[in-house]
């Protein structure tokens, strides 16, 4: 598979299984690859051994929480500009200065919508086109 072949790889970090599960069924449709963990701790194993184009995080989780593993992210020159979306129910003002802030490029709210985040997503990936339409199965 050539480099314009590849399918974009998106890390989901989120300890709700439904909502890992929804968001890697919409990155999927989308054509993209979502790999998932669950914990940050896990996040963390997952960033230092895999190429990733962007990474879907959630802040609170039982570990490692979305902060800190932001700051690892922008923290380490290999990792520094990897795009970063804050998936959260932190909803507040102040909640979303703090992680826009701390160098996410994208915050956004639980509930959420699909396509609010595919967007958010092409855009880190530097595609500025809508989503693209779901594939046709045979």
């Amino acid at each position: 598979m050539s480099n314009a072949d590849r399918k974009p790889r998106i890390l989901v970090v989120e300890d709700h299984p439904l909502i890992a599960e929804l968001v890697e069924t919409r990155l999927r449709i989308e054509g993209m690859q979502a790999l998932k963990c669950t914990s940050g701790r896990e996040a963390l194993a997952v960033i230092a051994r895999e190429a990733l184009d962007v990474v879907i995080l959630d802040i609170m989780m039982p570990d490692v929480d979305g902060y800190e593993v932001l700051h690892h992210i922008r923290s380490l020159a290999s990792t520094a500009t990897l795009p970063v979306i804050f998936l959260t129910a932190k909803s507040t003002p102040a909640d979303i200065e703090k992680g826009l802030a701390m160098g996410a490029n994208y915050y956004i709210t639980k509930p959420f919508s699909g396509l609010d985040l595919v967007r958010k997503v092409r855009l880190c990936l530097g595609e500025h086109s809508a989503p693209a339409e779901p594939p046709v199965v045979e």
